[in-house]
């Protein structure tokens, strides 16, 4: 079977994720490839998704201190 070299970059922000891909060679030959989430992008959502909910949850409550 021929040898491929290749490299996994994050589609987002370009970051490397060799060191997160996986590949595996099955019975009959087929070949997986298995790519992990990109650290920096997952961070980052998370960071989004705090700000967002902190924010929502801040103007609900200041709405309901204002209807008091």
């Amino acid at each position: 079977m021929p040898s491929i070299d290749f490299e996994v970059y994050c589609s987002a922000c370009g970051e490397g994720l060799c060191n997160l891909t996986k590949v595996e060679t099955r019975y009959g030959g087929t070949v997986t490839v298995n790519v992990g989430s990109c650290p920096k992008c997952k961070e980052q959502a998370r960071e989004d998704g705090y700000t967002e909910g902190y924010d929502e949850g801040y103007e609900k409550a200041k709405e309901e201190l204002e209807a008091v």
